[in-house]
């Protein structure tokens, strides 16, 4: 039985941190010997959580040691409070040094409209950061992040499934598809999917996002595309669909120009309603440097500032 919390406990970020590390680790003795503390002072921060919040978050069955479900519903409040006040220690520190390097992963489709003007603030904000870009698919970033050979990725890849990961959710947008003006399905009319029968389809390489979409889409509604070409760059996409070799379902963003020019015209299809989600994704045991938390905030400020917008 939890007894009532009369206001005399504190949340303060080292119970915080115990309790993280014992929710990762499962281990009382090991959680004690990776923070430096005693073990008598590992369990005197968790009971002192447990009962500013008047739940219990942890149970022992024989040796073992697991997280209760209010446990699980606590951790990723716990993880954020705990990145939240280090992002403010930082920031109000005069001596924090923004210099040396950052890894950044993202998939050819942010990298090719959304991602270069927010590095560019970046640069500019934090001159003395060198900021190394890898493009890469989707699929590949929860490894990269594991590996420790990025330090953040940018993505279009639902990856909430991954606990090891922590996902912040940027942006959605809409995707069309397009087809050269003198296409013979570029009428203006509106299809039906079943008109895509036997249309030659020129994709996003990679099993990522809006694309592999589409080929569900089509599988399901049992379209048999003459041929799907797969390609590493969508500026290639571009110019193959003006020289009429297919067509291409692309984030609306990264055609407009080419649309407004009447270099590329939308083909309207009921049924066709296929979004991008932007995700960033860090690993959770990921040490937030200086450049990386600052990179975080100029992230998160400029969908402050979208949605603001919108």
């Amino acid at each position: 039985m939890i007894e009532k919390n009369d206001g005399s406990d504190d949340m303060d970020s080292k119970h915080l941190i115990t309790f993280i590390t014992v929710a990762r680790l499962l281990h009382f003795g090991e959680t004690a010997r990776t923070l430096n503390y005693s073990q008598s002072t590992i369990s005197e921060h968790i009971h002192s959580l447990e009962s500013y919040l008047n739940v219990k978050l942890f149970e022992r069955i024989g040796r073992k040691v697991f997280l209760t479900d209010r446990g699980k519903i606590f951790l990723p409040f716990a993880e954020r409070m705990v990145r939240e006040a280090e992002a403010a220690r930082q920031a109000f520190r005069e001596d924090v040094v923004f210099a040396g390097s950052i890894v950044v992963g993202a998939a050819e489709t942010l990298c090719a409209f959304w991602l270069p003007p927010l590095l560019k603030r970046y640069r500019t904000l934090y001159p003395q950061v060198q900021v190394n870009l890898k493009v890469g698919n989707c699929i590949d970033f929860p490894q990269w992040l594991q590996q420790n050979s990025i330090d953040v990725a940018f993505g279009l890849q639902d990856e909430a499934g991954q606990p090891q990961l922590r996902q912040k959710s940027l942006f959605s947008g809409k995707t069309v598809l397009v087809a050269a003006p003198q296409h013979e399905l570029a009428t203006g009319k509106t299809r039906s999917v079943q008109q895509l029968n036997g249309q030659t389809f020129l994709l996003p390489e990679g099993y990522c996002g809006y694309p592999v979409d589409l080929k569900h889409l089509l599988e399901k509604e049992r379209i048999e595309a003459n041929t799907i070409l797969e390609f590493g760059s969508l500026e290639s996409i571009k110019q193959c669909v003006k020289y009429e070799l297919g067509i291409s379902l692309l984030p609306e963003i990264v055609v407009q120009e080419e649309l407004q020019r009447g270099e590329l015209a939308v083909l309207p299809v009921a049924g066709l309603d296929i979004p991008i989600q932007a995700q960033m994704l860090f690993h959770r045991d990921k040490w937030m440097s200086p450049p990386l938390l600052a990179l975080e905030n100029v992230i998160l400020a400029d969908e402050g500032r979208a949605a603001e917008v919108r």
